[in-house]
């Protein structure tokens, strides 16, 4: 049960990535790729992408190794807040492999816990490795820009503003999660 939610999750969250690269707005700027394909980035107020920071996050799952039996967790980050604030409709761009059994870092939402960040994460038995609590997973629209072999630079734009809140962008590698935080407008 928990594999096919894990797999449903993953096909819905990125379904068509191979299939969605559109032709953009003639308005919308689009970046060209940069050079350091190793970061995550957002377009700033002047167009210009600006990577974002990583941070290290902790699991007690053992995810290099097989798991024994189906456990769910938790991938926490130290400290209440992100140090990075972005607006709600926000554009990340990164480089991700587009290739079977691959899938892009998936944005997720944090939850306040004793002065920590977290996200629910499950180990499968059987398999190496964590899932994130699809419940947990935003749902941005994937969009191919540049291919270049199995790599794509690409954009995740949400579907929705953002609510204002904690967020993170993770991948296999827990000692790189991008992070930053959504605030509610000044009324």
């Amino acid at each position: 049960m928990v594999k096919n939610q894990i797999c449903i999750s993953l096909i819905t969250a990125f379904l068509g990535l191979s299939v969605c690269f559109s032709t953009p707005a003639q308005q919308e700027f689009l970046p060209s790729p940069p050079a350091d394909h190793s970061l995550i980035y957002v377009l700033d107020q002047q167009n210009k992408l600006i990577a974002l920071p990583f941070e290290t996050a902790m699991t007690p799952l053992r995810a290099e190794q097989v798991a024994k039996s189906t456990t769910t967790s938790y991938i926490e980050l130290k400290g209440e807040h992100s140090a990075t604030v972005l607006l709600p409709t926000q554009r990340i761009f990164l480089f991700t492999i587009d290739r079977g059994g691959a899938h892009p870092p998936l944005l997720v939402w944090l939850t306040p816990h004793r002065g920590a960040r977290r996200v629910t994460a499950i180990a499968q038995r059987g398999m190496a490795g964590f899932a994130i609590s699809s419940s947990e997973i935003v749902r941005p629209i994937p969009r191919g820009l540049v291919k270049n072999g199995d790599e794509v630079f690409m954009e995740l734009r949400p579907r929705v503003s953002l609510m204002p809140g904690e967020y993170a962008i993770i991948g296999n590698d827990l000692t790189r999660v991008a992070t930053f935080r959504v605030i509610a407008a000044a009324d």
